[in-house]
């Protein structure tokens, strides 16, 4: 899967604070992914990023998104692709 600019932005900012969810109402389903230094809402590039294994749930709290490994090795490949 290639990283699109909003993922890959996305994972930075997880990299210094996890995101998390916001609910709207009281259905399960009626929520949003915020992080507190993103201007936009983070839903669908999120469910973009678990899908793909480079985020998940923190199993502490599964309202806490944070990086998995492989998106660790994604950001670790672009700083190597940007130093060369």
């Amino acid at each position: 899967m290639n990283i699109t600019q909003p993922q890959l932005r996305t994972l930075n900012l997880l990299v210094k604070k996890p995101a998390y969810r916001v609910y709207r109402s009281d259905r399960a389903g009626d929520y949003t992914w915020v992080h507190d230094d993103a201007d936009v809402r983070l839903t669908a590039t999120l469910h973009k990023l678990f899908s793909s294994g480079y985020a998940t749930t923190s199993p502490e709290n599964r309202n806490v998104a944070v990086l998995t490994a492989k998106g660790r090795e994604v950001l670790a490949a672009q700083v190597v692709m940007a130093a060369n």
